[in-house]
């Protein structure tokens, strides 16, 4: 009789823990599977000009707008580069920036990019740097704002198909007045460390 009821609690001993790893087990089955569930969004991917090296100077600007670079190059003499945006092929924006040993450098008077008729250019004071303007071409399709440090000159140009629209020429000035030059060259330091 002692061994009966021996056995018996032994049973429903290991019934009991039998029945308590199976709760464990399909707690983690229902824990794991949860965790796997991943939603993978890929967002647009931009090419940001931010903190570009020309001459001695840092260049930035907020291209958020004009964020698909179609082509560009970029070295501490010149920078340059042609950015679109996803859902519009009507209009595109170059930026071009040159240190004061390229022979671009110059009076902002005389700094134009080539193939487009320019009309005069309007003073401007956007950044507060040496020299700036703004300058349309004679058929309206461009407007390019232009800027002159002591060590850079640069502009920001954009491109239409068409005339451009007031909303693009305020999108052209929201771009200009967002650029940032920054003379480093006392943050520098040659590849030896001295």
């Amino acid at each position: 009789m002692k061994y009966a009821n021996y056995l018996i609690l032994l049973f429903l001993l290991v019934g009991l823990s039998g029945c308590g790893e199976k709760k464990t087990q399909t707690q983690e089955t229902t824990e794991s599977t949860t965790g796997m569930v991943v939603k993978d969004k890929k967002g647009k991917r931009s090419t940001v000009v931010n903190n570009m090296l020309v001459g001695h100077s840092k260049i930035s600007f907020n291209n958020e707008k004009y964020d698909i670079l179609s082509e560009g190059k970029f070295t501490q003499e010149t920078l340059w580069g042609t950015f679109q945006q996803e859902n519009n092929q009507k209009t595109y924006i170059q930026i071009d920036a040159f240190d004061n040993t390229q022979k671009m450098y110059g009076d902002i008077e005389g700094y134009v990019l080539d193939g487009v008729q320019w009309d005069e250019a309007e003073p401007v004071q956007y950044l507060g740097v040496m020299e700036e303007a703004l300058q349309p071409s004679k058929d309206k399709k461009a407007l390019m704002y232009k800027a002159r440090t002591g060590d850079v000159i640069f502009s920001v140009t954009m491109f239409g198909k068409e005339k451009l629209t007031n909303k693009d020429i305020l999108n052209l000035k929201e771009i200009a007045k967002s650029i940032k030059v920054e003379y480093v060259a006392d943050q520098m330091i040659s590849a030896g460390g001295e």
